[in-house]
């Protein structure tokens, strides 16, 4: 066999096991969104993929593994959304504490109604959010937190002395987590309000809604 047919044949079996590896990742966030960790099963996860059973321990030795790797694709790019958020709060051209809040909260509100994502990302994460297990700690640690932790900077530059560390910290989660209800609960959303889709129109009422929130007294009120 010459070189260049050996050359050719090697990039063909890794872009065949490239595809493989992705098809089961993307299984992966699809059946264990819908049915969760302790309910699905390998063939399962095989079927899905359409690939053959051995391929998930030839890829991912198991299916706990598998699973970490899809938390951990959800994560990557999580932590590459919010790192645009986390710049807006530590752009020092933005001299209001509340100004640099409102347009955090604005951009993460936005990249939580935009669908840029596929649907299954919001599921599985809404499961492993329910179990709370290991692949919520890998999302948690990488993209979450890292945001929370100066959204509550910013909160604590604007609430009262007379409000402890911990109760920002409540406040500020609540405020994260309410936020993420839009995408998670969009159909409470749409619904609540006589909605049939999100227009520009009531992206435009959300904003208000962010601005009056960052000047409440939720964030500056006593306690």
């Amino acid at each position: 066999m010459s070189l260049y047919t050996s050359g050719q044949s090697a990039n063909g079996h890794e872009s065949r096991s490239m595809k493989t590896r992705r098809q089961l990742i993307e299984a992966a966030i699809d059946v264990f969104g819908r049915v969760g960790f302790e309910g699905t099963t390998t063939r399962m996860l095989a079927k899905s993929a359409d690939v053959t059973l051995s391929a998930i321990p030839y890829h991912f030795v198991g299916k706990r593994e598998l699973y970490m790797e899809a938390a951990r694709e959800i994560a990557d790019y999580a932590h590459m959304r919010v790192g645009a958020l986390c710049a807006i709060l530590d752009d020092p051209a933005i001299a209001s504490p509340e100004e640099r809040l409102e347009k955090a909260l604005t951009g993460y509100l936005r990249v939580l109604l935009d669908d840029a994502e596929p649907r299954t990302w919001a599921s599985f994460f809404a499961r492993c959010a329910y179990d709370n297990d290991e692949a919520l700690q890998l999302i948690h640690d990488q993209a979450i937190a890292p945001f929370q932790k100066k959204l509550v900077a910013a909160v604590r530059m604007i609430a009262p002395a007379s409000i402890d560390d911990e109760a920002v910290r409540l406040r500020t989660t609540a405020i994260v987590t309410g936020m993420a209800g839009f995408r998670l609960l969009r159909g409470i959303l749409l619904r609540g309000m006589d909605w049939t889709e999100l227009k520009s129109a009531h992206m435009a009422m959300v904003d208000v809604l962010i601005h009056d929130l960052t000047r409440s007294d939720l964030l500056t009120g006593t306690p």
